[in-house]
């Protein structure tokens, strides 16, 4: 039965949920807090050995000691609980994947997994305080979503279903089915194997199968008449790609994807290829009218790979965990950026690829350089920038870390924090990090299992978190020590208490009966300058009256009068 989020949202800035056990700070060591610098980290020579830092505690930031970002667990204990919704905390509990966007289009919701005996398995997290908010609606057939992009739609996902027959526009607060498409053949991996996404305004999107792909208008436009009138192109069947000599017909299509503008659909192919790269990639054009697919021809200098550079019709350079962006450094064209993917290249790790004409800008310069992990550019509302994780190579510029690349080909770099993750073997504990819309805010994964001192977490223990860069802290709606709000007051249960502290200094939180005696207390450790929330699970025998809430920092104290009653 689907739950829904029912005692209000605290503000954005929450930056705990202390329940007196189940969310109490785990780390073996302090973590780093500062002096916390206030400027990003914009030197891409300098080499950075991982700093050992402890396992973060749930929902409580901390400075990255390298980079002075701002990194909180937004994932919490295996076995912890949901609330509100019904259901326990998974140890596989983290995004899709740095090509999905999480967060909706006006940035209040984030959606995540809960596997690995997490339930709901599927949860939408508030998207400024990380707390859980809403479980999937019981009649949505979802399989392989994305939220819509436009701040017009911002609860609507496009999915395709699990039969891959169905294409759909869904909205999950309402538990609404508000659009759908019966698609002209059946789709194997949704949109784009994972990997896909629609336009930028949310118009066009293309799918597929390892034989056959399409493209959908999925909001027709002026002269085409509206929705519910079905826009879709014709079946584009795949000719003999000749990806190897050996074997002209035979490939496996990796993902593939419309462009942001809707004017290209890029085909990424997986398998072997005469240039040994794995990750040859295909551009089509789609006829504004018709939306047909043909190959688009690329000039004949771009550069391409080995025996693919005398092949323009639509074959670019390759490139590896590649996301597609407008480029605003010039004039919004539509481009592919990831890493190097040809054997035979020597210049930097990370690339970019015009989509028109293929043309290709190397956007960092390779000297002692790690390798790139995965590319993400779903910062939509910020682009020209790419955000890019790192192998660990020690001794290297960038080993495991998180940085934003600039498309401009200037080299130039934010450099954000470092993963921790022991990701050898372990597809879901690798990074997979993707920013925010704003770019203000990268989510990634870890186990928190490397480089972590003596508060190592386990390694099949892998979580989200969410790191902000040392221009953008954390956001804090007060700075100042108050009692906020008491909830329900009078109450028969456990309270919700919010709260605001003024600084790092421990906290405590006190019940005080009318004779002035302490009953309970309950301490709060340092979860910094901002507002929080205490649900504050009360003694059994705790009887009806009228109590003092005290909360007391730094030998300053604030009250407030709460009703007990049966």
């Amino acid at each position: 039965m689907r739950q829904r989020f029912g005692i209000g949202l605290v503000a954005a800035g929450i930056t705990a949920l202390l329940r007196a056990a189940s969310v109490a700070p785990t780390s073996a060591a302090p973590l780093p807090r500062g002096p916390t610098p206030t400027t990003v980290v914009t030197d891409p020579n300098a080499v950075f050995a991982v700093p050992q830092v402890p396992k973060p505690a749930y929902l409580i930031p901390f400075a990255d000691p390298s980079f002075g970002s701002t990194v909180e667990r937004v994932g919490n204990d295996v076995g912890a609980g949901t609330a509100p919704l019904s259901g326990t905390w998974g140890s596989d509990a983290r995004h899709v994947y740095s090509k999905q966007q999480p967060w909706n289009s006006d940035n209040t919701l984030l959606v995540i997994e809960n596997h690995g005996g997490g339930s709901p398995t599927e949860m939408i997290l508030d998207g400024a305080t990380y707390l859980p908010k809403v479980a999937p609606c019981d009649n949505y057939n979802y399989y392989d979503y994305r939220w819509h992009p436009s701040p017009a739609h911002p609860h609507e996902q496009i999915n395709v279903d699990p039969t891959g027959k169905e294409l759909m526009w869904f909205d999950v607060i309402t538990c609404t089915k508000t659009r759908s498409w019966a698609l002209p053949i059946t789709v194997d991996y949704g949109i784009g194997s994972g990997e896909g996404n629609p336009s930028n305004d949310g118009r066009f999107v293309a799918l597929g199968n390892n034989a056959a792909m399409f493209v959908v208008d999925m909001d027709p436009q002026p002269p085409y008449a509206p929705y519910p009138s079905v826009r879709i192109g014709p079946v584009y069947t795949y000719p003999p790609e000749s990806l190897t000599t050996a074997a002209p017909g035979s490939w496996t299509i990796d993902n593939l994807s419309v462009s942001p503008s809707g004017r290209y659909v890029v085909v990424k192919f997986g398998s072997a290829d005469d240039c040994g790269s794995y990750d040859m990639e295909r551009v089509f054009e789609v006829d504004p009218g018709t939306l047909a697919l043909k190959p688009h021809n690329m000039a004949t200098g771009s550069l391409r790979c080995c025996s693919f550079q005398s092949r323009p019709n639509g074959w670019i350079f390759p490139l590896k965990h590649a996301d597609m962006e407008p480029d605003p450094f010039d004039h919004n064209e539509d481009v592919l950026v990831g890493g190097r993917s040809c054997p035979s290249a020597t210049f930097g790790h990370v690339v970019k690829v015009r989509l028109r004409d293929g043309a290709v800008t190397p956007l960092t310069d390779g000297v002692n350089e790690s390798s790139v992990y995965h590319v993400s550019t779903r910062n939509l509302d910020r682009p020209g920038w790419a955000y890019v994780s790192w192998f660990k190579v020690d001794g290297r510029r960038f080993s495991d870390e998180i940085i934003a690349v600039k498309l401009d080909g200037s080299q130039s770099v934010e450099r954000l924090c470092h993963i921790h993750s022991a990701a050898d073997g372990c597809y879901r504990c690798e990074a997979h990090p993707v920013p925010s819309r704003d770019g203000t805010r990268v989510l990634f994964a870890s186990n928190w299992a490397e480089d972590c001192g003596t508060g190592c977490g386990s390694s099949t223990d892998i979580k989200d978190y969410i790191v902000r860069d040392a221009s953008t802290p954390v956001p804090l709606d007060v700075n100042r020590l108050a009692l906020d709000e008491i909830r329900p007051n009078p109450t028969q249960f456990a309270p919700v208490i919010e709260y605001s502290l003024d600084s790092w200094a421990p906290a405590r939180i006190e019940l005080v009966d009318l004779a002035g005696r302490s009953v309970l207390q309950r301490e709060l450790g340092s979860p910094g300058p901002g507002q929080h929330m205490l649900v504050l699970d009360l003694n059994a025998g705790t009887r009806t009256g009228v109590y003092i809430v005290r909360l007391t920092q730094a030998e300053h104290s604030v009250s407030s009068k709460m009703i007990l009653r049966q």
